[in-house]
């Protein structure tokens, strides 16, 4: 059993979350307390908890986040037609490149950020269309 500062009941030690760095292995709030303290934080910082992860992942504040929406008049990068509210970055150097619909952002990702697997689907999209014969051979050569 174990004592809470906030709420001053005593619980249960697996109403604690683990905490290795503390003497007895559990942090100090129970898990309500804590959970609350951490929510109070992020606002009270950060604005809420999209602005605490965006300054932890990305690194970027909130006003990094608002002048790049500036920039891009509030809608993607890509399309320039829906409203941008996913932050696009380089998985290998983690910087970001702008800000994106939930549809680009999804196809980017599907794609691996490569260039050239976007280049050969832009060149798959820019063929003429097949005739009928070609959609014969193709469907006996992939099957039904």
């Amino acid at each position: 059993m174990k004592r809470c500062p906030q709420c001053r009941l005593t619980k249960p030690l697996d109403e604690f979350p683990r905490n290795r760095s503390t003497r007895d292995g559990y942090a100090v709030y129970c898990k309500p307390c804590h959970n609350a303290r951490g929510r109070s934080i992020r606002d009270r910082l950060w604005g809420g908890t999209r602005f605490y992860h965006l300054k932890h992942r990305y690194g970027m504040a909130r006003s990094d986040f608002d002048s790049l929406m500036h920039q891009q008049r509030g809608l993607c990068a890509i399309c320039g037609v829906e409203p941008a509210s996913h932050v696009d970055h380089d998985h290998g150097t983690g910087k970001v490149r702008g800000l994106l619909c939930f549809n680009c952002n999804g196809g980017l990702g599907q794609f691996k950020d490569d260039p050239m697997r976007l280049a050969l689907a832009i060149s798959y999209l820019q063929r003429l269309p097949m005739e009928p014969s070609q959609t014969t051979f193709f469907r006996e050569a992939v099957g039904p």
